[in-house]
Protein backbone atom coordinates (compact mmCIF):
# COMPACT_ATOMS: atom_id res chain seq x y z
CA UNK A 1 0.00 0.00 0.00
CA UNK A 2 1.33 3.21 -1.28
CA UNK A 3 1.20 5.92 1.95
CA UNK A 4 -0.82 8.25 -0.34
CA UNK A 5 -3.56 5.43 0.08
CA UNK A 6 -3.32 5.15 3.58
CA UNK A 7 -3.31 8.75 4.07
CA UNK A 8 -6.16 8.78 2.50
CA UNK A 9 -7.87 5.62 4.16
CA UNK A 10 -6.99 7.06 7.71
CA UNK A 11 -8.67 10.74 6.75
CA UNK A 12 -11.35 8.89 5.02
CA UNK A 13 -11.82 6.82 8.41
CA UNK A 14 -11.81 10.29 10.90
CA UNK A 15 -14.22 11.75 8.64
CA UNK A 16 -16.71 9.05 8.95
CA UNK A 17 -16.09 8.66 12.73
CA UNK A 18 -17.20 12.66 12.55
CA UNK A 19 -20.27 11.89 10.39
CA UNK A 20 -21.46 9.39 13.03
CA UNK A 21 -20.67 11.97 15.78
CA UNK A 22 -22.75 14.74 14.33
CA UNK A 23 -25.46 12.54 13.35
CA UNK A 24 -25.95 11.27 17.27
CA UNK A 25 -25.39 15.31 18.34
CA UNK A 26 -28.45 16.24 16.10
CA UNK A 27 -30.71 13.18 15.74
CA UNK A 28 -34.10 14.54 16.36
CA UNK A 29 -32.61 18.07 14.96
CA UNK A 30 -31.84 16.43 11.83
CA UNK A 31 -31.85 13.05 9.46
CA UNK A 32 -29.07 11.24 9.19
CA UNK A 33 -29.03 12.07 5.23
CA UNK A 34 -28.94 15.65 6.04
CA UNK A 35 -26.14 15.18 8.17
CA UNK A 36 -24.21 12.94 5.85
CA UNK A 37 -25.06 15.56 2.31
CA UNK A 38 -23.66 17.99 4.44
CA UNK A 39 -20.15 16.23 6.05
CA UNK A 40 -20.03 15.19 1.65
CA UNK A 41 -20.20 18.76 0.59
CA UNK A 42 -17.75 19.94 3.08
CA UNK A 43 -15.63 17.51 1.83
CA UNK A 44 -15.50 18.10 -1.67
CA UNK A 45 -15.26 21.68 -0.65
CA UNK A 46 -11.34 20.14 1.02
CA UNK A 47 -10.81 18.12 -1.56
CA UNK A 48 -8.27 20.51 -3.21
CA UNK A 49 -6.44 21.70 -0.04
CA UNK A 50 -2.74 21.28 -0.08
CA UNK A 51 -2.33 20.24 3.35
CA UNK A 52 -4.60 17.81 4.37
CA UNK A 53 -4.12 16.69 7.69
CA UNK A 54 -6.86 18.71 9.65
CA UNK A 55 -9.54 18.62 7.41
CA UNK A 56 -11.34 15.91 8.67
CA UNK A 57 -11.59 18.18 11.95
CA UNK A 58 -12.45 21.39 9.92
CA UNK A 59 -15.27 19.72 7.77
CA UNK A 60 -16.54 18.21 11.66
CA UNK A 61 -16.62 22.27 13.03
CA UNK A 62 -18.45 23.47 10.08
CA UNK A 63 -20.83 20.81 8.96
CA UNK A 64 -21.82 21.61 13.27
CA UNK A 65 -21.57 25.66 12.33
CA UNK A 66 -24.06 24.51 9.37
CA UNK A 67 -26.35 22.30 10.94
CA UNK A 68 -27.05 24.56 14.19
CA UNK A 69 -28.30 27.38 12.00
CA UNK A 70 -31.68 27.73 12.45
CA UNK A 71 -33.65 25.91 9.57
CA UNK A 72 -35.35 28.99 8.34
CA UNK A 73 -31.89 30.93 7.35
CA UNK A 74 -30.70 27.71 5.25
CA UNK A 75 -32.87 28.59 2.23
Amino acid sequence: MLAAEAKTEVEMHAIEHATQRLILRYAGRHDPEVVRQTVDQLTDLYATAEVYAFVPVLIERDARRILDEPVRSRR
